[in-house]
């Protein structure tokens, strides 16, 4: 053993002796492609010298990450319940063991010392308010934001492309021919205020002059959203005149409420009301009807959170990346021109 491998090795250590990239040693500890047959058995034979244990310091063990979120993610929706479990998947095959961490609500996360006793590294998941992002930034510990950013650039991030997304279904509904187009959400967070950008420009491409009022709907922080969309959106749609006649929906949990408040008052779905939503869930394929929605790869964004903190951890001066992932149009039967 050289020098220079006497105290416990890290990643790029190994990198350095084998002659490859860091990114070349991750992959043959994770299991994953992209190396060949020869360099994966030169780069164990390295580790196996080397005396490498990981971040944990003891061979097997898996290197504790916070995972830092809100319970109405983890108990009642789906989108963020697909990414959970895929994280999960992903982080102990790359030796990292989340350790769920939930917040009753974001203002609780939000209380001065509520994460005072965060000392390794974390995933944010669906958290991405200033104010919390200050506080990890303070802790001083690698982390990363999923479906969500950080508007400064100190985190790294990986999201939908949710400006394009909301760009392409607003789209949609304008080239069926509608021009009363309503944007059901609640901005919150960065990632919700994109969707309005991109909702906003469809619009304004148009030669739709943009106006709050009359095209935006504020639902709040409701406990339940979809309940929340249904009880509002049903008064819009008895008071407003004229009635809008397609609704862009912040995601497709929002949708289903549309849906069900347009049916309280007498409206079919499309006939009366065009009803848009974002995610691409399963249960938008069993609403009444088939819920439209702008399609997102949660497979993706577990995989590349997983991806950005490994790569953080293994070296801490990488540069900080915000990914979005792809979204496409899923056309079902809540979509179609306005009658008349």
């Amino acid at each position: 053993m050289t020098a220079e491998m006497k105290s416990e090795p890290t990643l790029k250590d190994i990198a350095r002796r084998a002659q490859v990239s860091v990114a070349a040693v991750s992959k043959v500890l994770n299991n994953r492609p992209g190396v060949s047959s020869a360099t994966r058995e030169h780069v164990l034979k390295v580790i196996e010298e080397s005396g490498y244990r990981g971040r944990s310091g003891r061979a097997g063990a898996l290197a504790p990450v916070s995972l830092l979120t809100l319970e109405q993610y983890v108990t009642h929706d789906s989108f963020y319940g697909e990414i959970l479990s895929g994280m999960n998947l992903l982080a102990a095959r790359a030796g990292l063991d989340l350790q769920l961490q939930v917040f009753h609500r974001v203002e609780e996360m939000s209380r001065p010392g509520a994460l005072d006793g965060l000392d390794g590294p974390a995933l944010l998941v669906g958290v991405d308010q200033p104010n919390i992002i200050d506080a990890v930034v303070a802790r001083n510990v690698p982390a990363v934001i999923v479906n969500g950013m950080d508007r400064s650039m100190r985190l790294s991030s990986v999201s939908p492309d949710y400006h394009f997304g909301a760009w392409q279904a607003t789209r949609h509904l304008l080239d069926l021919g509608h021009r009363e187009i309503i944007h059901v959400t609640h901005p919150w967070r960065e990632s919700i205020r994109r969707r309005i950008d991109g909702f906003r420009n469809a619009l304004e491409e148009e030669g739709i002059a943009f106006h709050p009022d009359r095209h935006l709907i504020d639902l709040g922080a409701p406990e339940n959203i979809s309940i929340a969309a249904r009880s509002i959106v049903a008064k819009v749609l008895k008071d407003r005149k004229p009635r809008p006649t397609a609704v862009f929906c912040l995601n497709d949990m929002v949708a289903l409420g549309v849906i069900q408040a347009a049916q309280s008052q007498g409206l079919s779905v499309p006939e009366d009301l065009s009803v848009m939503g974002f995610d691409g869930l399963a249960v938008g394929s069993y609403s009444t009807p088939p819920l439209s929605s702008m399609l997102s790869d949660r497979t993706a964004l577990a995989r590349i959170a997983v991806d950005l903190l490994s790569a953080r951890l293994a070296d801490p001066a990488v540069p900080v990346q915000r990914v979005t992932t792809s979204v496409a149009l899923g056309l079902r039967r809540s979509t179609a021109p306005p009658a008349g």
